[in-house]
């Protein structure tokens, strides 16, 4: 079934963007519903990585400033690393 919907000028220019970037990656054409379905997909991955991890770490999952520790941490490796990979 085809169905029509609305989108706003960002959201449209946003998706031929995912779309086009798609097509490179990929090396084929790609529809816009292919596109969507590819980032439904994502979302949920991302959405059950996220419900794994606090099921590890639910203890923490109402303490904004451990999160934020934990993404300062994160940030500090990331750095430690691109300097060792150019060194």
């Amino acid at each position: 079934m085809v169905t029509t919907i609305q989108l706003s000028e960002e959201t449209q220019q946003e998706l031929f963007r995912i779309v086009t970037e798609l097509q490179g990656r990929l090396g084929r054409k790609v529809s816009y519903d292919e596109a969507i379905m590819m980032l439904i997909s994502q979302t949920r991955g991302v959405d059950d990585a996220r419900k794994k991890f606090q099921d590890m770490f639910g203890i923490l999952s109402d303490e904004k400033s451990v999160w934020k520790d934990l993404k300062k941490l994160r940030e500090e490796e990331e750095k430690r690393l691109a300097r060792l990979a150019k060194s």
